[in-house]
């Protein structure tokens, strides 16, 4: 991977460190950013440990004028970013017929507002430098595949690739490359999926297993890389399969 400076969000844990850790071991240097300071300072003082460059920022994505502050901020401490990794996101549990609409609010604030603001900033600041760079958006397979109890989640995730695709034709004047990467059941540790959940899921993945950060860390990665240069426009399942199609037979 070509030097450069990295913007994570919602690294302090998960997909986003797992992918901030990543960037760091191709040579980045890495902006740790997410609401859980404390944790983004963790992920730092990794990266550092294992001599990587990285420096942590508290960042609510929900808040425009706090990107802007940041994006300036990290700017000066590390260089104009090259690459921008959308991960941050939330996916609570509400079935329709009780969902409020704070809890919708707050999951197209966080997964799908958050990441047009974040990418704003960071292509302001691109092309400013004369343009180059690339966006990786941390969609997922519930953007295509529906699942009971996430239609806000479902619904923000369709939206982030579609504004993938809408990013990527207006910067790609700019030599800045847009592109989404859509994870399945990844096991992550300290998160909520019951064994019986992933037991069920299991036969929905052709490949017979669960994915683990890593698997979307390396992805992410690639999309960041020069090796991607002609990838655009792109969203890319990390999933094993699982949208393929349902392991369905018929009889007869």
């Amino acid at each position: 991977m070509t030097p450069g400076v990295a913007v994570v969000t919602g690294a302090a844990n998960g997909l986003g460190r797992a992918i901030a850790e990543k960037l760091a071991a191709d040579g980045m240097a890495v902006a740790v950013t997410d609401l859980d300071h404390d944790g983004a300072l963790a992920v730092a003082d990794t990266i550092g440990d294992s001599s990587g460059r990285a420096h942590a920022w508290a960042l609510d994505v929900r808040d425009g004028s706090a990107i802007r502050a940041t994006f300036k901020a990290i700017a000066e401490s590390l260089g104009t970013p090259t690459v921008l990794v959308n991960n941050a996101g939330i996916y609570p549990d509400d079935p329709l017929l009780a969902m409020a609409e704070t809890a919708w609010d707050a999951v197209l604030d966080t997964n799908l507002k958050g990441p047009m603001l974040c990418a704003q900033a960071f292509a302001r600041l691109r092309v400013a430098a004369g343009g180059g760079g690339a966006i990786v958006n941390i969609a997922s397979t519930a953007a295509f595949s529906a699942r009971i109890g996430a239609g806000h989640y479902c619904a923000s995730k369709a939206g982030l690739v579609m504004l993938t695709k809408c990013l990527a034709q207006e910067l790609g004047a700019h030599r800045i490359r847009v592109n989404a990467v859509a994870p399945g059941l990844i096991e992550v540790p300290g998160e909520r999926v019951s064994a019986a959940y992933k037991q069920s899921f299991l036969p929905m993945i052709p490949y017979g297993r669960v994915g683990v950060p890593d698997d979307v860390a390396r992805m992410v990665a690639f999309l960041a890389s020069d090796a991607a240069d002609f990838v655009t426009a792109a969203c890319v399942p990390v999933d094993g399969g699982f949208l393929a199609g349902r392991p369905l037979i018929r009889a007869g």
